[in-house]
């Protein structure tokens, strides 16, 4: 007990010593490097935004918050110059977060020039804009570290070899990449990602005018979960490979990828919309859209377990709004319109897509409107924000009310009760469950609380019946 007390007093300590800089052409700091070697571990340092050029440096301190505050992004654009050979920030310090930061512009003698070379353990990237360097953004490969990309936009980054990327993340144990927008590639790959766990949720990941290779390339193979996003392959592709696993080694024990709510669409005279290596054990593929003309899925797995896609050769018949200029969503007469099903759990994370991808780098609710899910990304609304308790009372159980007021108490009426008791688990929209309790077999009735929980989207899967539903919490 003691010694739990020492160490609660240490960290309220550090907490207070903490210290925030000030960087910009007003303040005592001009330039972020000027900082760098002055901050200690859990410092901030706010950058005003705005232009700094030829700025390079690197950063020690552990649990860093580094970010733009103003108008707009603080803008590091490297003019030749680059911290030890390898980006504009080098980041040697653990669990930091960088926000609203722009990189620009590097340039190496190794042409794998970065906006950031992460070198410590772990990295939070929110709001950032990585653009016209010889790669976007390099991790490290140490096998431990955990990876949170949110809102962030990739673009126009590689030198030209195939060996440089948008995203780069090295061997480590996962990637996160949410609400993000990675495009226009040369050469090289959108997203390319050695971690063990990949979890890709609700991005636009778009080729769009630009020479790229693949859009997702996770080469190591591992256990990969793809929700709801945009992908797309340029007509100038320079590979037909769209999402690829496991083509270089299978060095994880996991060799599993799961696809559900994306929207995948080749530009391309022809392609491969799924390929994976032999040696892997699940492809998993629910309520996906596959346009365009190419191969579905190639290499062989232990299991195929797909249902409810759709796969158009043709983008037009899929009757969306303005697939020319990446604009998926469903109009009314589309096939896509309640094609889906409810594609369930898999290792306790929720299949079904809770939010939509809206651009540029933002999301909204995925709200229902018919009588079962769409098929793809997107879901066609007839009025914006609309939601039928019939969705519900169809699965077999209605929640209510919904939504739900926050701190209070919401009905699950089942439509026959159970013959034996079951569990209800509620996700939150990122997939960490929130909630466990046992549901008796023969209750029709049961009263749910929701005292711990946010605003916002939720997930609840009825394991005895094998089904789920969003519902909201206000």
């Amino acid at each position: 007990m003691k010694y739990i007390m020492f160490v609660f007093l240490l960290l309220q300590i550090n907490f207070l010593q903490a210290k925030t800089w000030q960087v910009g052409s007003t303040r005592t700091y001009l330039v972020p490097s000027a900082v760098s070697n002055l901050v200690a571990d859990g410092d901030t340092v706010e950058i005003d935004a705005g232009l700094y050029t030829g700025n390079v440096t690197k950063w020690f301190a552990n649990n860093l918050v580094i970010k733009s505050v103003g108008t707009g992004y603080a803008h590091l654009e490297a003019a030749g110059n680059y911290a030890e050979g390898k980006a504009i920030w080098v980041i040697k310090g653990a669990d930091c977060t960088v926000e609203g930061i722009e990189f620009s512009g590097c340039q190496v003698p190794d042409h794998n020039g970065a906006g950031i070379r992460q070198e410590g353990k772990n990295l939070t990237l929110r709001h950032c804009y990585f653009h016209h360097n010889e790669m976007g953004i390099l991790t490290s490969n140490d096998g431990l570290s955990n990876f949170w990309f949110e809102s962030c936009e990739f673009a126009f980054n590689g030198y030209g070899d195939g060996y440089s990327h948008n995203i780069y993340v090295g061997n480590v144990m996962s990637l996160t990449l949410l609400y993000c927008y990675s495009h226009d590639a040369h050469i090289g790959h959108l997203v390319k990602s050695r971690a063990r766990f990949n979890y890709l949720y609700y991005n636009r990941l778009t080729g769009e005018n630009g020479d790229g290779s693949y859009e997702v390339d996770l080469p190591n193979g591992g256990q990969a979960i793809l929700i709801g996003n945009i992908i797309e392959q340029s007509p100038n592709s320079q590979n037909g490979g769209i999402v690829t696993f496991g083509l270089e080694n299978q060095s994880h024990p996991e060799q599993q990828i799961i696809l559900s709510h994306n929207t995948i669409v080749n530009d391309r005279f022809n392609g491969r919309f799924v390929q994976c290596s032999n040696a892997t054990t699940l492809v998993k593929m629910v309520n996906n859209l596959f346009l365009g003309p190419g191969t579905l899925t190639q290499g062989t797995t232990s299991v195929m377990d797909t249902t409810h896609n759709i796969r158009l050769t043709i983008i037009a018949d899929a009757m969306l709004t303005d697939p020319a200029n990446y604009k998926y969503r469903p109009l009314a007469n589309s096939p896509a319109v309640d094609a889906g099903t409810d594609p369930g759990v898999f290792n306790s994370v929720p299949l079904m897509a809770l939010s939509a991808y809206q651009h540029p780098l933002s999301h909204t609710a995925r709200w229902f409107s018919g009588t079962a899910a769409d098929v793809g990304a997107y879901e066609y609304l007839v009025s914006r924000y609309r939601w039928l308790e019939d969705e519900y009372i169809s699965a077999g159980f209605s929640v209510f009310p919904n939504p739900v007021p926050t701190g209070g108490t919401f009905s699950l009426q089942l439509k026959q009760p159970l013959e034996a008791k079951s569990r209800v688990l509620i996700f939150d929209a990122l997939g960490k469950l929130r909630l466990q309790l046992e549901l008796p077999g023969g209750q029709p009735e049961v009263s749910i609380p929701v005292l711990a929980m946010e605003p916002g989207i939720y997930y609840l899967y009825i394991q005895g019946l094998g089904l789920g539903k969003p519902f909201s919490v206000l």
